[in-house]
């Protein structure tokens, strides 16, 4: 069976390689890796989420399962009044993630965990999230209230999910967790949600 990228520490062979991005008016050059998610260029699902989110007004961002930086290192480009905060489980893709996001290190802090740790405070504006779906049901759902819990009031959960990948029940835990949730994007089956956290 394929390792799953979903894991602190890959043990598939390293072998770095160079993709090219070009989103948003964005045009990048980044570093992949066996092991990380999407390491053969930027996928589908999240090209949809780059192109819809809109973070004008935003100061503090989650890059939810960050990877290696790519959701960071386009937004952060488009966004340039943003810190960003990039959390994800695997080690070697957040190392790649800091080389990636390296011409604005100065606004990102890195943290490696299987979600965003009890200890941060509810400060942030926007999280951003292509859910791990092959960890499970249950790990995606429990990002959700991660990123719930480290919103301030009004704050926003962006999600990128297919419809075959359980997009009407996710949509129901959103609604379930959040106080108003509206379907920004709906075209070739995937969804992004924008699910907002109420102002008490």
């Amino acid at each position: 069976m394929t390792e799953h990228y979903y894991s602190a520490k890959p043990q598939v062979e390293s072998q770095q390689r160079t993709i090219e991005v070009d989103v948003r008016g964005v045009h990048l050059k980044l570093t992949t890796d066996r092991g990380v998610f999407s390491k053969g260029g930027l996928d589908d699902a999240t090209r949809r989420l780059l192109e819809t989110v809109e973070l004008d007004g935003s100061e503090q961002v989650v890059d939810l399962g960050a990877g290696y930086g790519i959701v960071t290192a386009v937004l952060g480009t488009v966004f340039p009044n943003t810190r960003w905060t990039l959390i994800d489980i695997n080690g070697r893709a957040l190392d790649l993630a800091r080389r990636n996001t390296a011409p604005f290190a100065h606004r990102c802090t890195y943290v490696q965990s299987d979600g965003i740790p009890d200890d941060v405070g509810s400060t942030f504006d926007d999280v951003l999230l292509n859910p791990p779906i092959r960890a499970g049901k249950a790990v995606v759902y429990r990002l959700f209230s991660d990123a719930h819990r480290v919103l301030v009031p009004g704050g926003r959960l962006w999600i990128v999910i297919q419809k075959k990948h359980g997009a009407p029940t996710a949509l129901e835990e959103l609604q379930r967790t959040f106080d108003s949730v509206d379907t920004v994007y709906k075209k070739s089956g995937y969804f992004i949600f924008r699910a907002v956290k109420g102002q008490n």
